[in-house]
């Protein structure tokens, strides 16, 4: 458990802290069980708390799907119905088809994880309305306010041409810098899918504020951002590059590889990698941001006769936001390379065929793999803010 704690005073919240009621926060980023009991809790004050599911798998295997992130109930509860809780963090989602692990607070609201990548046919409606479908988001459930979770971006699967879709987003918690969001709806976002692509590419994962970007033959999509969706990858006549990653709230979204080719000799070409998002969170008593920028796709090597182009490896995204997309020129060319992982809430990039595909941070969904190596859903993610009193 990661524990973020403010001074406390005044009759609202922190002393010097004009955003809200609260003075605490609490983190449980970690997958396992807790018993949530602070001292000295204010009854007077409702609890909030926020409950994601664990992300997906990515598919591997008959489909290359990114999985689905996680659901996201929201809930503000009375302090002394709170108190002496047990806390459940979904295991990530490693098995691409099955759903990921959920999450709790207690019977007070829970949220189910993603489904893996290559998950196909009819699921278990129960009360998630879940249809079934490739890489499908899971639900909040019992909250005040429920989310669901982005879909895998879609893919194909072969051992030559394959490419893989990136994970699903989880739901952000809403925006604001100034304080709590206030719990109705047009405040809130179900989460983005990850990017689609075709032959030899792959898409980037989902961010909170926009899908992964589309994945072209060679290259990756660009991870989408916290405040918009990652770019696809652009040709011109002596270079490739790979797609930009979406702009976040607090910083850019990284540069895609630009792989510059040379006619010369074997050799001559050049490549620089991706950048990742910019950008960071903010997890205050009062304040949820995470406000990162999409990490840029990579570029693979591609052979020829007489020339090359290196690899130019993905970004990483910040957080709320995917990881770049990698692509492949054929077969098990650039092989094991890793795709970017996502930020919290933020999917994983696709890989091409005998690439890694990305794994997603807390409740984002992995990136799918055109062959063979597909990437880990994200840990479940559980915040409480509240207050204490002096």
């Amino acid at each position: 458990m990661a524990r973020f704690i403010t001074q406390t005073g005044g009759s609202g919240g922190a002393a010097g802290d004009p955003y809200g009621p609260y003075n605490r926060v609490d983190m449980f980023k970690d997958e396992g069980s807790y018993t949530w009991n602070p001292d000295n809790l204010d009854t007077s004050v409702p609890v909030r708390v926020y409950v994601w599911g664990a992300g997906g798998a990515g598919g591997s295997s008959s489909y290359a799907y990114g999985g689905g992130g996680g659901g996201l109930a929201i809930k503000e509860i009375a302090a002394s119905s709170a108190l002496n809780t047990s806390i459940t963090v979904g295991s990530r989602g490693t098995n691409m088809s099955n759903r990921a692990a959920s999450s709790s607070f207690g019977s007070h609201c829970s949220a189910h994880g993603g489904w893996g990548g290559n998950t196909s046919g009819s699921g278990s409606a129960g009360s998630n309305n879940y249809s079934g479908n490739i890489g499908e988001g899971g639900w909040g459930i019992g909250g005040d306010i429920n989310l669901k979770g982005g879909e895998g971006g879609s893919g194909g699967y072969n051992s030559g041409s394959g490419y893989g879709g990136g994970g699903g987003s989880a739901p952000g918690p809403g925006f604001s810098m100034a304080g709590p969001v206030p719990l109705k709806a047009g405040f809130f976002r179900n989460g983005y899918r990850g990017g689609n692509c075709t032959s030899h590419g792959s898409g980037g994962g989902g961010g909170i504020g926009g899908e992964g970007g589309y994945g072209q033959p060679y290259a990756g999509g660009g991870g989408g951002g916290s405040a918009g969706p990652g770019e696809p990858r652009t040709n011109m006549s002596t270079s490739m590059v790979g797609g930009c990653g979406g702009p976040g709230i607090l910083g850019a979204g990284g540069s895609g590889a630009n792989s510059r080719l040379t006619f010369s000799s074997y050799g001559g070409g050049m490549s620089d990698n991706a950048e990742s998002g910019q950008g960071t969170a903010i997890i205050e008593p009062n304040r949820l941001v995470f406000g990162g920028g999409g990490g840029g796709g990579g570029t693979i090597l591609a052979t020829y006769s007489s020339w090359y182009v290196p690899v130019g490896t993905p970004g990483c995204g910040g957080p709320g936001a995917g990881g770049g997309g990698m692509g492949n020129y054929s077969g098990s060319t650039g092989a094991y390379l890793p795709s970017g992982p996502g930020g919290m809430l933020g999917g994983g990039g696709g890989a091409s065929a005998y690439m890694m595909g990305g794994f997603g941070g807390n409740a984002g969904g992995g990136g799918g793999s055109g062959y063979q190596y597909h990437g880990y859903g994200g840990e479940g993610l559980v915040i409480i803010q509240y207050k204490v009193t002096e």
